[in-house]
C-alpha cells in the first residue's frame, strides 16, 4: 500500500445509504447453473496485460487549533476475492471458483458473505486481474480486523487477498460533528472494461461541513501505478509512477478542549437540545460553536447504514440538525441589550431616562405584561437591563420609533449570515419599516414595535449571530468578521491558504451608551437582585443577560438564553448558551442557561494554562468592580426577567408618553399574535 496508516491528512443533513440488492448472489452450497463458454476476445485471451491504474490519495486532515485532529485518514483492509486465468472459463467454472473461495472465507471468519453472479461473471470477463471485495454487509465494505486477518493468513494469495485502501476516520465521535461535516463514495467503483487510471479502491469526497467547503483542499492529488502481468494472469512487476500526494490539512480556530466544555455542559443541561457558542473578541475567531445532541460522525464511514441514518432522522430531539449555526430562535431579553443602544444612540433616551417598570402597559387597544404581577417602580437602562423590565424596553421603543432599534440590530450583525465557511448558516430576520412598507403598506406600529423590544415576534437570530453581536458590544468599536479557519497546510506543513483577522465593519458605539449597558450586564450577574446570578464565577466577572423567549407556543415550549462576555472590564471571550425547554417545561435564563456558563468558564480557567488569554487578561483588570447603578432623570416618564409576556391580562395600566395607538385593521392580527394563535 502506498501510504501509511494515520498519514496526517492534510452541519438539516442528507446522507448516502448503500443499500443490498437482491440480485441472485452465490455462496459455498449453491449449484452453478450450466453455460456456454464466454466469448473470447482481446480482454479475456492470456496474454501479457499492462494496466495503468490510479491510486486515491489520503485524504487531509480537519484539525483545532492546536493541532487536535477531529478528521483523519487511515488505511484498513477488506477481504477480496482474486481470480486466476481459466482457459474458455464457463460460468459454471467462474461461479463454482468464487463460491469454494467465499465459502472459505465464511468457515474461518463465522461469516455469510454472498455476491451477485452477474457481477462474478463480469469482473472475470473484464477486470480479473484487479480483485474484487466481496466482505460486503448491508451494502457497505466491512473492515477486517486482527483477529480475523490472522486467521485468513495461511489461506491468502491462493484466491483470497487483502484489498487495502483509505477510509475517513474521526477520533472525536461526535465533537464538534455538525461543524467538521463528513465524506460519501465519488463513485462505485467501475465494472466493465478497464480503462487506464481506473482507481484501485473507492474514492472520497466531502459531502457536508467543512469536509465538503473544503474538499478540494482535503482531497489531495492521486498517484498511478503499472502493473505487468503474465499471459496467465500473475502479476510480473509493479511500478509506483507517481506516488499520491495527501490532501491538505485545514486547521480551524476551534478549540478542541473548549469545544469538549460546552458539548459537555449541553449534554447535561440541555439534553433535549441546545447550543454554545464562544468567540474571541478581538480576533472572531470561534472557540466552540457545540449543538446538542449531536451524532457519531464514524457512523458515516464508510458509509451510513439504512437502520442508523432512519434512527436519526426520526429521533424528536433532531441530532442531525446544526442548531448553533442554523436553527433561528426568538432572542427574547438577550435582545433587549439592542433596545437599549439603539434608543440611547437616538438621543431620545439617555442613560438616566427613567421609565415606570409597571406590571404592563396598555398599547392600542391591550395589555403588555412584564414578568412581575405589580410595579417594580422607576428604573434607568442599568437598573432595566438588571431586571429585564419588559415594560421598560416598550416604552424607550415607543418614545424612539423602529428604526433606531432595527438598525443597531442590523450593525451589530442581526439578520445576516456571518458568512463562516459552512453551507448550513441561517440569515435570521430583523424585521424593518421599509420591509413593512413594502410589504403592507404600513410601517411597524405599536404592539409590534413592543414585542420587537424584547426579541420576540418576528425577530430570529441563530446562537451563533447572538453570540457575534456580544462580541462587538464588548469591542464597542467593531463588529469582527467570525473565523472558524485558520489556515490550510500542505503536507510539508507549509501555509497555503490564510484567513486573516478582518473587521467585518465599525460600529463605533458610544462610549457612554455602552458603558450604561456594561454595567446593567454586570448588575445581572452580580448586582442585588440581578436575574443570572447563577453564571457567576470566581475568578472573574461577567457581564451577562438572561432571555426567556415564547417558541412554539401550540407545544407550550419556551427558550432559555444566556449570553455576555468576559472578563468584563477587559473582555476575552463573548458567549452565548441557549436551551430548548421540553413540552410544558417551565425555563428561564437565569436558572437553566447560566449554570452552563458558569461551568464552562469555571473549567476553562481552572485548566488554563499560564499563557491563556483569559489568565493574562486577569493580570490586568480588576476581578470585580462594585456595580454602580447610576442617576436617574424622571423627566422622561414614566425573574427572572426575562419571561415571555403572558396573555394579555389587565394589571395595572400605564399609558406611555406619547401613545402609539394600533390601526383598527390589525386588531385581529394582534389578538392571536399575543394569544400564541
Amino acid at each position: 500500500m502506498w501510504g501509511q496508516e494515520g498519514t496526517p491528512a492534510p452541519l438539516i443533513l442528507k446522507a448516502e445509504v448503500v443499500e443490498e440488492t437482491k440480485a441472485d448472489k452465490v455462496d459455498a452450497t449453491e449449484a452453478p447453473a450450466k453455460a456456454a463458454p464466454l466469448p473470447a476476445d482481446w480482454k479475456t485471451q492470456s496474454q501479457a496485460r499492462a494496466l495503468t491504474l490510479s491510486i486515491p490519495a489520503p485524504r487531509g486532515q480537519i484539525v483545532d487549533r492546536h493541532g487536535v485532529p477531529f478528521a483523519q485518514s487511515r488505511v484498513v483492509n477488506y477481504l477480496a476475492l482474486n481470480f486466476p486465468f481459466m482457459k474458455d472459463a464457463t460460468r459454471e467454472q467462474i461461479l463454482a471458483y468464487a463460491g469454494e473461495k467465499i465459502g472459505k472465507a465464511n468457515q474461518l471468519l463465522g461469516r455469510r458473505w454472498t455476491m451477485e453472479e452477474e457481477k462474478l461473471v463480469s469482473h472475470y470477463e473484464h477486470r480479473r486481474w484487479l480483485p474484487l471485495v466481496f466482505a460486503i454487509e448491508e451494502g457497505l465494505n466491512v473492515e477486517l480486523t486482527n483477529e480475523e486477518l490472522d486467521k485468513l493468513q495461511p489461506h491468502l494469495g491462493s484466491g483470497l487477498v487483502v484489498q487495502p485502501a483509505y477510509i475517513r476516520y474521526y477520533p472525536k465521535g461526535d465533537s464538534a460533528c455538525h461543524i467538521i461535516g463528513y465524506v460519501g463514495k465519488v463513485r462505485g467503483l467501475p465494472l466493465g472494461p478497464i480503462s487506464d487510471g481506473d482507481p484501485l479502491f473507492e474514492e472520497l469526497e466531502g459531502r457536508e461541513g467543512l469536509e465538503a467547503t473544503f474538499d478540494r483542499d482535503l482531497t489531495g492529488t492521486s498517484g498511478m501505478v503499472n502493473k505487468l502481468y503474465s499471459p496467465d494472469g500473475k502479476l510480473l512487476s509493479e511500478e509506483v509512477l507517481r506516488r499520491p500526494v495527501p490532501g491538505r490539512n485545514v486547521v480551524t480556530t476551534l478549540d478542541y478542549n473548549i469545544q469538549k466544555y460546552a458539548e459537555n455542559a449541553l449534554k447535561k443541561g440541555a439534553r433535549n437540545g441546545g447550543a454554545f457558542v464562544i468567540m474571541d473578541v478581538k480576533t472572531g475567531d470561534i472557540l466552540a460553536l457545540a449543538s446538542n445532541p449531536g451524532f457519531d460522525l464514524n457512523a458515516w464511514v464508510p458509509g451510513i447504514k439504512s437502520e442508523m441514518l432512519q434512527k436519526l432522522n426520526d429521533d424528536p430531539r433532531k441530532p442531525l440538525y446544526p442548531r448553533a449555526t442554523f436553527g433561528t430562535y426568538p432572542p427574547a431579553s438577550t435582545f433587549k441589550i439592542v433596545t437599549a443602544l439603539g434608543a440611547m444612540e437616538s438621543g431620545k433616551v439617555t442613560e438616566k431616562t427613567s421609565f415606570n417598570c409597571s406590571a404592563s402597559l396598555y398599547i392600542g387597544d391591550r395589555y403588555f405584561n412584564n414578568h412581575t404581577k405589580s410595579g417594580e417602580g422607576m428604573m434607568n437602562v442599568i437598573t432595566a437591563i438588571k431586571r429585564s423590565c419588559n415594560t421598560w424596553m416598550y416604552q424607550a421603543a415607543l418614545a424612539v420609533g423602529a428604526d433606531p432599534i432595527t438598525d443597531m440590530a442590523m450593525r451589530m450583525g442581526f439578520g445576516e449570515k456571518t458568512g463562516i465557511p459552512i453551507k448550513a448558516e441561517a440569515a435570521g430576520n430583523v424585521p424593518t419599516n421599509a420591509r413593512k412598507l413594502e410589504q403592507r403598506g404600513t410601517k411597524i406600529i405599536g404592539g409590534e414595535l413592543a414585542n420587537i423590544s424584547i426579541g420576540q415576534g418576528e425577530v430570529l437570530a441563530t446562537p451563533l449571530q447572538v453570540c457575534q453581536s456580544m462580541a462587538a458590544l464588548a469591542d464597542g468599536v467593531n463588529l469582527m468578521q467570525p473565523r472558524l479557519v485558520r489556515q490550510v497546510q500542505d503536507v510539508n506543513e507549509q501555509v497555503v491558504m490564510a484567513t486573516e483577522v478582518e473587521v467585518r465593519r465599525r460600529i463605533d458605539l458610544n462610549p457612554e451608551h455602552r458603558d450604561a449597558v456594561v454595567k446593567g450586564m454586570v448588575a445581572v450577574v452580580s448586582g442585588s437582585g440581578g436575574t443570572g446570578k447563577a453564571a457567576g464565577i470566581k475568578q472573574a466577572q461577567i457581564a451577562g443577560k438572561t432571555g426567556t423567549a415564547q417558541w412554539k407556543p401550540a407545544q407550550q415550549q419556551n427558550l432559555a438564553w444566556f449570553t455576555g462576555f468576559l472578563p468584563a472590564n477587559n473582555p476575552v471571550y463573548a458567549f452565548a448558551v441557549l436551551y430548548e425547554g421540553r413540552p410544558g417545561e417551565r425555563v428561564s435564563g437565569g436558572g437553566l442557561a447560566a449554570p452552563m456558563v458558569r461551568e464552562v468558564f469555571t473549567n476553562i480557567f481552572e485548566k488554563a494554562s499560564p499563557d491563556d488569554p483569559l489568565v493574562l487578561a486577569m493580570k490586568d483588570t480588576d476581578k470585580f468592580v462594585k456595580v454602580d447603578e447610576g442617576e436617574q432623570d424622571f423627566s422622561g416618564g414614566g425573574d427572572d426577567g426575562d419571561t415571555p409576556p403572558p396573555s394579555a391580562r389587565p394589571v395595572e395600566e400605564v399609558k406611555p408618553a406619547q401613545p402609539i395607538e394600533e390601526k383598527k385593521t390589525f386588531k385581529g392580527f394582534f389578538r392571536k399574535l399575543f394569544k400564541g394563535e
